[in-house]
């Protein structure tokens, strides 16, 4: 599965990506009505606003992730849940690492617009972004190993 899945998540966020680049401008765009605005912003460090301009430095260390995982999903079969998580977080990082290597920043579009206090502020981000945040989530519940049938 991980095999399929990295390279496709990989790819469509790298689409969207294009296409956010192509089609937006940092004038917010309504998507969702208030909740949720599209909005191109070029993030040069981290989210919330850590690390600005140590594009090369995150780059290399999403990749790093990005390949780590890539090679525990390749070792051995791991619960199906546990797979996807790892995939997921595989394909953000290093969607996003390819972003910081390649153009020196990472392409954010999707905007909350939300008056909720705690995600009034919350920063811009993409895809690749919600892959590793998807992920992470995952890994909270899923079972690592795979059961074994008697």
């Amino acid at each position: 599965m991980p095999t399929v899945l990295v390279p496709l998540l990989l790819t469509f966020d790298q689409i969207l990506k294009l296409w956010a680049l192509e089609t937006l401008s940092p004038v917010p765009k309504p998507l969702l009505g208030d909740l949720l605005y599209l909005t191109l912003v070029k993030n040069t460090g981290a989210g919330f606003g850590l690390l600005q301009g140590k594009a090369s430095l995150l780059g290399w260390l999403s990749l790093l992730v990005g390949a780590a995982l890539l090679y525990l999903l390749a070792q051995k079969r791991y619960a199906p849940l546990f797979t996807l998580a790892l995939s997921l977080i595989a394909a953000g990082a290093l969607g996003n690492g390819i972003d910081r290597l390649g153009r020196g920043w990472v392409v954010d579009y999707l905007d909350l617009g939300t008056p909720i206090p705690l995600l009034a502020n919350f920063p811009v981000f993409n895809l690749a972004d919600v892959y590793v945040t998807l992920g992470a989530l995952l890994l909270l519940f899923a079972p690592r190993r795979r059961k074994r049938a008697f």
